[in-house]
C-alpha cells in the first residue's frame, strides 16, 4: 500500500486492486472506507475513481502524522 503523491500537495491516491473489492457491494464498501477515513482528524475529503482513491488533507495537518492511519484503513481490506 502507498500514498502517492499528486500536483496537489494536500492530496495524496491510493490504487486499490479491484478484485479485493467485492463488486456486488462495492458502493458500501467505499461507504464503510469513507466513513474510516473521515474518522481521521486532518483528512478533509475522499474521492472514489476507477482503481483509485484520492484523500484530501486540511492544509494545516501534515501528511506525517496522518500517512500511517490511513495505511492501516487500507490494510484491512
Amino acid at each position: 500500500m502507498e500514498l502517492i503523491d499528486t500536483p496537489n500537495p494536500n492530496a495524496k491516491k491510493i490504487v486499490i486492486d479491484q478484485t479485493a473489492l467485492d463488486q456486488s457491494n462495492l458502493e458500501l464498501q467505499q461507504h464503510d472506507l469513507s466513513i474510516n477515513l473521515y474518522k481521521i482528524e486532518g483528512v478533509s475529503s475522499v474521492f472514489f475513481g476507477p482503481g483509485f482513491v484520492t484523500i484530501t488533507k486540511e492544509e494545516d495537518v501534515g501528511w506525517e502524522s496522518i500517512n500511517q492511519d490511513i495505511i492501516n484503513i487500507f490494510d484491512k481490506l
